[in-house]
Order: structure tokens, then C-alpha cells, then sequence
């Protein structure tokens, strides 16, 4: 890899480097400025927002995400993933859509019954947001 993601899948591994590495500037990097990150809470939009829940959830919790096999359909990343969060593993599917390196709609479902809300212990509900974090437009 030439250090810049650029197709779907070099993009989605750079997300789980970044979030394994606890980065969220280096997340917060590989979203478009209008991308939504939609989960069981709620819908974050732009990238301003993202990387603030990113940093919330970074300062509280370490987080290593073991990615399972890729499934590719052009601009379109499924992947399968055993979360560890602070000791405990929680199973998501992530479904990323890439367009020109970047992410523009990450949705993350989670395949354990408290997994939504075991996130939501550790900083990444977005409906624990205020209004001006969940969109961008309010950001400068």
C-alpha cells in the first residue's frame, strides 16, 4: 500500500488501524466532510462530528477490532468484526460506502444483543450528543 487508502477496502483497513490505534484524528481523517455514521442510536453527519464521538470513545475505552473477511462490490465494504472493548467482545457488521477515499455512510450493526449498548457505555451513542454535535453545519 502506497500510505494514502484509496480504494474501498485500503480505506476500511485504514479505519480499523486508526480506531486500533485509538486515533481518532487519523478516523476522523478518512471521512467525507458530509459522511453520516449511522448505528443502533442514532446518526452522526460530517466528519466534525464523527471524530468528536471518536475522541470521546477513545478516551474512554480501548477498543481493538479484529476485521473477518471483506466483502467488496465496487464503492460498497462489508465486513464482519470481533470488537474488543475494554475486555469484552462485542460482534458488529460494518457496511462502509467509499467514493474517492473516503468514507461517505459508515453503518455499524451489532450482532450481539447489548452490543449497541455496550458502545453506548463508552462514549459513541450519538443520541447523547447535543444538536450542534450531530451535524457539521453548526462546526467552523
Amino acid at each position: 500500500m502506497s500510505g494514502v487508502a484509496s480504494t474501498p477496502a485500503e480505506v476500511a483497513s485504514a479505519y480499523f488501524a486508526g480506531v486500533t490505534a485509538g486515533d481518532a484524528g487519523a478516523v476522523k481523517a478518512l471521512f467525507a466532510a458530509d459522511a453520516l455514521l449511522q448505528n443502533a442510536s442514532g446518526t452522526l453527519v460530517g466528519a466534525e462530528a464523527i471524530g468528536r464521538m471518536y475522541e470521546g470513545g477513545f478516551a474512554a475505552a480501548t477498543m481493538a477490532p479484529a476485521p473477518r473477511t471483506y466483502v467488496v462490490d465496487g464503492d460498497r465494504v462489508a465486513v464482519e468484526i470481533d470488537l474488543d472493548v475494554n475486555g469484552r467482545t462485542v460482534v458488529l457488521g460494518d457496511f462502509f460506502t467509499v467514493r474517492e477515499g473516503k468514507i461517505t455512510r459508515l453503518a455499524i450493526y451489532s450482532l450481539n444483543p447489548d452490543g449497541g449498548r455496550l458502545l453506548n457505555d463508552v462514549g459513541v451513542d450519538p443520541a447523547k450528543q447535543n444538536s450542534t454535535q450531530l451535524s457539521a453545519e453548526g462546526a467552523s
